[in-house]
């Protein structure tokens, strides 16, 4: 379709007689009516874009030559200096830059994919997808984006700009910070991972229950019915954890039986487990225990499984057991409920069939997955001294490969993979998800729960470590992540929290359930009480691993606090409150809540923009440009998008730059026209769309 002088001007950014000229130089000759066709104007816009690459790799080499002039009139400035210094330590200086220069490094993925990084140099992305300099910067250009050799862009930007080069590109795997190595926060970069690039893993499972009915039997049973079939050595050791097949598929075990360690690594930041197995014996039903174990795993949001147990026994009655269950709103399937229930026998094996495939069967509807192509993320599940070997430390993989020989930071310490050991006793070279594995190289044995994490070099690693120490210098070792009340007003501020989570204790059953009635009334219009366990009897260590755990405090009522469990919430950094009067007890908790509640900012309408034109977008940001219309437009601001007369708006997102010509800057009045970039969730935009800036309010 042919398109107008003054039209193809617009699109080329250039002058009417610009396009002229390209035409004389194509031969053309212009008509009355100044139409140009497809093919003629597809040559001007070549010729266009040949002239900017040559205007840009002139300009490439005027930087070059002025980066140069600069390095030599440094060094000339210094000549006199540096004949004074010795030669040593013109050596040692000469190896250290060396050293930090970094070479630009071009990663595939397995399907040919180049690998970019979370941010990148305009020159480093040029280097990676092999394209010359000079086209994307033009190919930037053309979306709206003026950037140097050394500006840094996004991954966003980059994959559009890649996209429009035809080449094919993948996000690196996302890092712990070392904050979040000293929180043992792992669930947001895991959340973070690329969809593509997830594999299926197996589902990891902790086996929980009251003591003595029968936790390490079912394991013990499960381990020498099906880790030892058809092998002649079996386990020659074990370190924490195990793997067995059924149907082809692999589960993975934890062999540390009782909710007491499950919580422990909860408290310390892991999320581990996928799928808990509640053992309760059929001869004796449900106790404070298995209580217990219930609330633990469901403050930890997992699906339960119930291996009724101990069959074989002339007492058994399992319905008694069910009807248990059902009054703790475990209701079990074959009475109508959504909680799988299987009886088994761990003496005679009898159900232990069934149970494993239950538990796949539950793992499947979670659809578990994991990246195994990057570098590996693990949790540590034991740690012990080895008079040979020294420290051996258990480790059950979360996300990528662990490798023999990797460079690794756990907590402040780093090291290297020397040996590596399955739950066999066997030497192995890497190992997935989900994967329990022994490994030696630490210098000092980790806590139960820390994270590993394999960084590209010993150098990183130790950085990575020295970054942790920092952290853990400016803040007191045994308050790692933990719920004080401080901590949970900071967190409800920030949005993050919207309950206030107690475990309640009582010196009797009537004055507990009257405690629990009570607290359930305390509430205001932004947040809520939930009693995440409440029992009988003094506050416990298991009730101040499960507050740790659960970002939640510990409520008392006519009960005593041993001096341990102090010193150990204050370890924990959870807050014991104990009370004798149940005003007392509401009233504070409601002072609490309402100071954990924030009012809203209120909400001030900024400027407002039309847009002219949109440059690059996708599912997460935008680059747009338009006039300023009213007020002004600030970056870090909030925006609404209208389209049309519709009042209402297609969505909001955030203004992440504001760009004026070729410069960064904070605000652009009314009447100028701008450049802005934009984060949002999956919004279209159109020439002609109005955006709406504001500060406060609800987004």
């Amino acid at each position: 379709m042919p398109i107008s002088l003054t039209d193809l001007a617009k699109k080329l950014e250039i002058a009417p007689e610009a396009v002229q000229l390209h035409a004389m130089d194509l031969n053309f000759e212009m008509p009355e009516d100044e139409m140009i066709p497809d093919e003629i104007a597809g040559q001007i816009e070549k010729l266009e874009v040949g002239d900017e690459i040559a205007q840009t790799e002139h300009k490439i080499e005027e930087q070059l030559q002025r980066e140069i002039i600069e390095s030599q009139q440094k060094q000339t400035a210094g000549s006199q200096k540096k004949l004074q210094k010795k030669k040593s330590e013109k050596e040692k200086a000469r190896l250290e830059k060396l050293e930090e220069r970094e070479e630009v490094e071009t990663k595939q993925a397995d399907d040919g994919s180049i690998i970019l990084p979370e941010e990148m140099t305009v020159r480093e992305l040029a280097v990676k997808i092999e394209k010359p300099i000079p086209i994307v910067l033009v190919k930037m250009k053309q979306n709206g984006i003026i950037a140097n050799l050394k500006e840094s862009i996004d991954y966003e930007t980059a994959a559009i700009i890649a996209g429009e080069l035809d080449v094919k590109v993948k996000k690196e795997a996302t890092e712990l910070s070392g904050e979040d190595l000293f929180r043992g926060d792992l669930k947001s970069l895991l959340a973070d991972e690329e969809p593509e690039q997830l594999k299926p893993r197996p589902p990891v499972i902790s086996i929980m229950g009251h003591v003595d009915h029968g936790k390490t039997s079912i394991l013990d049973c499960i381990r020498k019915s099906k880790v030892t079939e058809g092998e002649a050595g079996g386990i020659t050791q074990r370190i924490g954890a195990y793997q067995v097949e059924i149907k082809k598929q692999t589960i993975t075990f934890l062999d540390t039986p009782g909710h007491e360690a499950f919580t422990t690594m909860r408290a310390r930041g892991a999320h581990a487990t996928d799928v808990a197995i509640l053992v309760v014996a059929a001869n004796e039903g449900v106790k404070p225990q298995t209580i217990e174990a219930i609330n633990h795993a469901r403050a930890a949001e997992i699906p339960i499984v119930v291996a009724v147990n101990k069959i074989d026994l002339p007492s058994a009655n399992p319905d008694v057991a069910k009807k248990a269950l059902a009054e703790n709103d475990l209701n079990p399937d074959d009475w109508g409920g959504d909680t799988p229930c299987v009886s088994v026998s761990a003496k005679t094996g009898k159900g232990i069939d069934e149970l494993l495939e239950t538990v796949l069967t539950v793992a499947e509807m979670q659809e578990l997955k994991a990246n195994p192509s990057r570098p590996a993320i693990c949790t540590v599940i034991e740690a012990s001294m080895d008079p040979r070997s020294g420290m051996e430390t258990t480790v059950l993989v979360n996300t990528g490969t662990l490798k023999k020989g990797d460079s690794f930071v756990i907590y402040d310490q780093n090291g290297r993979v020397r040996t590596m050991k399955n739950f066999r006793g066997e030497d192995i070279k890497e190992a997935g998800p989900s994967t329990p594995v022994q490994i030696t190289g630490l210098s000092k044995l980790p806590q139960m729960g820390d994270l590993l994490q394999v960084m590209k070099s010993e150098k990183q690693a130790r950085k990575k470590a020295e970054e942790v120490a920092e952290i853990q210098h400016g803040e007191d070792l045994s308050k790692r992540k933990k719920a004080s009340l401080a901590t949970l007003k900071a967190k409800l501020a920030e949005g993050k929290l919207k309950q206030l989570k107690i475990v309640a204790k009582a010196d009797a059953n009537g004055t507990l359930e009257a405690v629990v009635e009570e607290l359930k009334k305390v509430k205001t219009d932004e947040a809520i009480v939930k009693v995440i366990h409440s029992g009988v009897g003094e506050i416990g260590e298991s009730d101040v691993m499960l507050a740790s755990a659960g970002e939640a405090i510990v409520v008392g009522f006519n009960v005593d606090t041993s001096g341990r469990i102090e010193k150990l919430a204050e370890k924990e950094g959870v807050q014991i409150l104990n009370f004798d009067v149940i005003y007392h007890l509401t009233e504070k908790v409601q002072e609490i809540l309402e100071g954990r509640v924030i009012d809203e900012d209120e909400e001030k309408i900024l400027g407002e923009m039309v847009l002219k034109g949109v440059f690059a977008t996708n599912k997460k940001m935008a680059v747009v440009g338009g006039e300023v219309t009213s007020g002004s437009v600030k970056q870090k601001t909030f925006f609404r998008l209208f389209r049309g007369e519709v009042e209402e708006p297609l969505g909001v997102g955030k203004v992440t730059s504001v760009q004026l010509g070729q410069k960064n800057i904070d605000e652009v009045s009314e009447g100028a026209e701008c450049g802005l970039k934009l984060s949002h969730s999956e919004l279209t935009f159109e020439e002609g769309d109005r955006l709406e800036f504001f500060t406060g309010g609800k987004k």
